[in-house]
């Protein structure tokens, strides 16, 4: 079964990474790079993409980086789940208590302020 985050590029639109590098180096046929550039023009996930790869120096390191990427968020995704997914939020002793405490003074205000305004007979 292919999990969610085995691969970050195809997020946004389906488009083969090999074809964004491709479109990079110059490689593609007419059709297939103004493809990619309607592609390219209603996605800015992709765009932002595409300017990433251009920034790597290194083309042939592109493949790891994007393994190490995959690795990374695989096992952040997993140690989460095995943690419970998400934090639970806690309510400190201390609020509750002064909560409590501010209301049962309210109550006990206007409960002796009625005895007080009330004639007696």
């Amino acid at each position: 079964m292919k999990q969610p985050w085995d691969d970050i590029l195809n997020a946004d639109a389906t488009i083969d990474p090999q074809k964004l590098l491709d479109y990079l180096e110059g490689r593609l046929d007419d059709k297939e790079k103004h493809a990619v550039e309607a592609m390219l023009a209603d996605s800015p996930f992709l765009d932002d993409a595409l300017e990433g790869l251009g920034n790597v120096k290194d083309k042939q390191k592109i493949a790891a980086i994007l393994q190490e990427l995959n690795h990374h968020l695989r096992h952040n995704a997993q140690s989460r789940n095995r943690r419970g997914g998400t934090k639970k939020l806690s309510f400190p002793g201390w609020l509750l208590f002064a909560t409590v405490t501010i209301i049962l003074l309210a109550v006990i205000g206007f409960i002796i302020y009625k005895m007080l305004m009330t004639p007696a007979a």
